[in-house]
């Protein structure tokens, strides 16, 4: 299957397929992106924070 991102798009094309065995790595594949990576969402609002920061400092 080779490896796909474990984004929205990903995770819904695994759900759409309703194939258990694509669903199973996709699944697995997500787990081990969180587990790697931690709370993105966080990160992200962290650097969109320091970026508006900078905005304003070089204004």
């Amino acid at each position: 299957m080779g490896i796909i991102m474990a984004y929205g798009a990903a995770i819904r094309e695994a759900l759409a397929s309703n194939d258990l065995a694509k669903m199973e790595a996709v699944a697995e594949q997500a787990k081990q992106t969180i587990k790697e990576q931690g709370d993105l969402t966080a990160a992200l609002l962290e650097l969109l924070e320091a970026i508006d920061l900078l905005k304003k400092k070089n204004k």
